[in-house]
């Protein structure tokens, strides 16, 4: 019945926010996670090297991450309608040339450009949501729900972006993803960005108590679950990549996407039930049980004979991606001082930024030279900080107020 009455509590989302902004927000994250797959297919395509793309995915990645916290700055200290205004549509018309770069295979350094700039002026959107409900939501139990149903939205955004990388990927051509993630900026995007003018005041902090906040004490504050959320990253650009190899050895590089998506669609399952784990485990024991799992499941999917039996394992591997994704944003929302909360949660995204970056970039030089086995077996060491960091959460004495699901 406790169960129950927990999922019930989802109801109350629309009611705080319209289902409208909850389309928006969910339409308008898409085009960035299709970013990362879409660079790397359509790079390794064009150049003929993993390796390549994963360099390109990593340049555009770290990019992306440098810039989230000054965004998140800038947030705190203006409002989300300023800095959305600004920077969308710039962050199309860069999209824009990034695909033409790719699609007339014009040389590295200037795909690299385009992939640097449009990861400078990229919208972290699952931060701005998250500080809005941080903002907008009066009782902890509301916040609980709104902070899982961001990540069960991030999830499903991984299965469905990489999806329909793969779709295009494979009807159309491998560039066609960077074309349809401008499109989605352009429209969706702008409709994201010019909603923030009435929640701009709700999203932000009162004015006088966001100007004197500094980046550096926040991340410091924040410190172990930034490694948790850069780990995570790394464990999805790293599989990205390994499934990237893996499918080209079976002749089917196009499908990586859609494979990949079966890991998304486990995580975004259990990142929604997330709120029907019992109390009294707490959100650092969890950490690291999703950590040992991650390390277990990766493992696994190594030793897999065949693309099919890859499908059961990486879903498997979702399942401990969900729980660990929420339990983290928990943490980080209830570590974070009042007037850094953009900074922190932009932080956080950009940590899984960094992580896709290295990830990708390591993954995919180590399955161009030792293959995919090797791949997943790097990859599945992440669950090992991950499950650390939850060890050093769970044995760390302070009197920072604890939070559960």
């Amino acid at each position: 019945m406790t169960q129950l009455r927990a999922l019930a509590h989802y109801k109350c989302l629309p009611q705080i926010a319209g289902w409208k902004a909850l389309i928006v927000a969910f339409g308008a994250r898409a085009p960035y996670a299709m970013i990362p797959l879409g660079v790397l297919t359509a790079v390794s395509a064009s150049s003929g090297s993993v390796a390549t793309g994963g360099l390109a995915t990593g340049v555009t990645a770290l990019s992306t991450a440098i810039a989230g916290p000054l965004i998140g700055k800038w947030t705190d200290r203006r409002g989300q309608a300023l800095p959305l205004h600004v920077l969308t549509p710039f962050n199309a018309v860069l999209l824009l040339g990034l695909f033409l770069s790719v699609y007339f295979v014009t040389p590295l350094p200037v795909v690299l450009l385009f992939g640097m700039l449009a990861g400078l002026t990229s919208l972290p959107i699952g931060s701005f949501t998250r500080s809005r409900w941080i903002a907008n939501t009066r009782y902890p139990h509301e916040l609980s729900v709104a902070l899982s149903y961001e990540s069960m939205a991030d999830e499903l955004v991984f299965v469905l972006g990489p999806a329909l990388v793969g779709v295009l990927a494979s009807l159309v051509f491998p560039s066609a993803p960077l074309l349809v993630a401008f499109l989605l900026v352009a429209s969706v995007g702008m409709v994201f960005a010019f909603s923030a003018e009435s929640t701009a005041a709700s999203a932000s902090i009162p004015e006088g108590g966001a100007a004197q906040v500094r980046v550096f004490p926040v991340l410091l504050t924040i410190l172990p679950t930034i490694i948790a959320m850069t780990t995570i990253g790394m464990l999805f650009g790293g599989i990205q990549a390994a499934i990237t190899a893996r499918a080209g050895t079976y002749d089917m590089p196009s499908a990586s996407g859609l494979i990949y998506s079966v890991v998304g669609l486990g995580s975004a399952i259990m990142a929604i039930l997330t709120v029907l784990i019992p109390e009294w485990i707490s959100l650092p024991k969890r950490l690291s049980i999703a950590g040992f799992g991650i390390l277990v499941t990766v493992g696994l999917t190594a030793f897999a004979p065949s693309v099919l039996w890859n499908l059961p394992i990486l879903f498997s591997i979702g399942l401990f991606i969900g729980p660990a994704m929420v339990t983290a944003f928990t943490i980080t929302e209830s570590l974070a001082p009042a007037n850094g909360v953009a900074i922190a949660m932009t932080a956080m995204q950009s940590s899984i930024t960094v992580g896709v970056s290295v990830g990708a970039a390591v993954g995919g030089a180590i399955a161009q030279s030792h293959g995919d086995f090797a791949a997943f077996i790097t990859t599945a060491l992440t669950g090992i900080i991950i499950a650390l960091v939850g060890f050093y959460l769970s044995t760390k004495k302070s009197d920072e107020k604890q939070v559960v699901l």
